[in-house]
């Protein structure tokens, strides 16, 4: 059984269908990288992965669990699925140590004693160990989206989702969030991202799915989409991403 099941997903804003019968697997500690223009319908997929939008028709199953917005067990789920937006959206008033504590002191998964000592263990994981005291506001954007992974991270998710986690940052402040990436994905994390870095796609995704018009257009491993894309559409997007 596969982690993720993706069954004939269709998802309709007011008119717009932007999920048109999506269907995908992703098995545990593979790493999926969602490629394609504005409006393809990457976002939105990932949004229902994680039963922060519900799905018209079709399917998501993950871990077997069936994904819907009104499951009983909704915050037990988002636990073991972590996601992370191109906005760091930590709390400003809240020290570092306390952004990533806040979610699992208050499900229980940890206790008061033990919080710093998880908050040192994450923190390292992405290599801000010494802004463990430090404010938001103090922290560059790179660094803000570190310890935004770090708050997933703390949870031990089975799964991590990625939106866009680098379109908000200066080109300079890109690759320190992508080698944070490439070592969770070196240490087995499975996970789905909806990148532009198509250098990332190429060099650290198990399988790339090319999303266009809210299907799955194309997928395969980078090499071979990359180097030979069977589609106009997927020819024509990797031309524009050079």
């Amino acid at each position: 059984m596969a982690l993720v099941e993706i069954r004939d997903v269709h998802k309709t804003f007011g008119k717009v269908e932007v999920l048109k019968g999506v269907s995908l697997d992703v098995q545990e500690g593979e790493i999926v990288t969602i490629i394609g223009r504005s409006g393809s319908g990457k976002s939105t997929l990932l949004r229902c992965i994680n039963a922060l939008e519900s799905v018209d028709a079709g399917e998501i199953r993950v871990e077997g669990l069936k994904v819907h917005a009104r499951m009983p067990d909704l915050k037990k789920f988002r636990q073991r699925v972590g996601i992370v937006f191109q906005a760091f959206n930590l709390f400003p008033h809240l020290k570092v140590e306390r952004n990533i504590t806040l979610a699992p002191l208050l499900t229980g998964r940890i206790d008061k004693a033990k919080a710093r000592a998880l908050a040192a263990d994450v923190l390292t994981r992405v290599g801000l160990a010494d802004k463990i005291d430090a404010w938001p506001e103090q922290l560059s954007g790179g660094q803000q989206q570190r310890v935004a992974i770090a708050r997933c991270l703390a949870m031990a998710p089975h799964l991590m989702l990625f939106d866009e986690v680098t379109s908000a940052l200066d080109p300079e402040l890109v690759g320190e969030v992508l080698k944070v990436m490439e070592a969770m994905a070196k240490q087995g994390m499975t996970m789905i991202l909806v990148t532009h870095e198509m250098g990332f796609a190429r060099n650290v995704a198990n399988r790339i799915v090319f999303m266009h018009q809210g299907r799955v257009w194309e997928q395969g491993p980078p090499a071979k989409l990359f180097a030979n894309p069977e589609t106009p559409e997927l020819a024509s997007f990797i031309a524009s991403a050079k």
